[in-house]
């Protein structure tokens, strides 16, 4: 965190020490955006373009190390639970658990309601351990608006309790989920997530039984936790490849095709059981 606040004190001294444009400049090309985060960053040369997927794009940005993918920007429905000193929730919202040298990334696949009227937030459970404080990436000037208060290592999914200058919601940047849990996804079905390292993408289901969907989705570090879905249907979340390394080969840029290893995900229908806690969509 402390890191992040020396940027945005930085990016603030230099914008406005810039002098102003005279009236009759005409029109000029949009200057690069300034950074806020040291992990959210844009690149304007052809190998990331072109990495990227996207040659003739102006930017693509980069949020996660070692993805190339352009991934998802800062939407508008959390700049303005910003405005509000809050933290926005919902499918899809990049989020930092944990502090210092042990801080990673990951994604929320879905907040809501607890039967009690708390608030929560579901990531993957390998991304930390009960107590760690979570923050929002695309409001971590809110600072931490919650803490892991379960971890399932089974089910691999982690609990969220989110404090009061966090809000929730079942819409985020383009996703929403208005059902939780699904039948069994047939073979050869699609599926899509949308996380921050890679953005969203869909590929075919291989097996969905039990507790797990096996798919050829796209995904890599920091897309876990991501929601699983189809429509507006939340199927399950995101945990991580299939295979143990060396075969556990991730999806760093879209220029790889369906080259990488299959994506494991937990059933949501096994995580409401496990769960027991009346969690409902706001």
């Amino acid at each position: 965190m402390i890191r992040r606040r020396i940027a945005a004190l930085i990016t603030a001294f230099a914008v406005a020490a810039l002098p102003a444009a005279p009236a009759n400049a005409g029109e000029a090309p949009a200057p690069q955006p300034a950074p806020i985060d040291p992990n959210y960053t844009w690149h304007d040369d052809p190998i990331s373009k072109v990495l990227a997927g996207k040659p003739l794009a102006d930017y693509v940005l980069h949020r996660v190390p070692g993805s190339f993918h352009d991934a998802p920007r800062i939407p508008r429905e959390s700049n303005e639970a910003l405005q509000r000193g809050n933290s926005l929730y919902g499918p899809g919202t990049p989020i930092y658990v944990g502090e210092g040298d042990n801080e990673v990334m990951c994604t929320v696949a879905v907040a809501g309601y607890g039967e009690h009227g708390n608030k929560y937030a579901l990531t993957a459970g390998h991304c930390g351990k009960v107590g760690d404080p979570v923050s929002s990436a695309d409001s971590w000037q809110v600072g931490h608006s919650g803490n892991i208060v379960k971890v399932n290592e089974r089910l691999d999914y982690a609990l969220i309790e989110l404090g009061s200058n966090a809000e929730v919601t079942r819409s985020y940047d383009g996703v929403t989920i208005n059902h939780l849990g699904s039948a069994p996804v047939k073979p050869g079905n699609d599926v899509c997530k949308k996380g921050v390292a890679s953005g969203e993408t869909c590929g075919i289901t291989w097996s969905d039984w039990n507790v797990q969907n096996v798919n050829q989705v796209c995904a890599m570090q920091g897309d876990s936790g991501a929601p699983l879905y189809t429509d507006d249907r939340l199927v399950g979340m995101i945990n991580g490849g299939l295979f143990p390394a060396p075969f556990d080969v991730q999806c760093t840029t879209p220029l790889q095709g369906p080259i990488y290893a299959p994506t494991s995900a937990a059933r949501m229908d096994a995580i409401l059981a496990d769960l027991n806690n009346g969690f409902r969509l706001p």
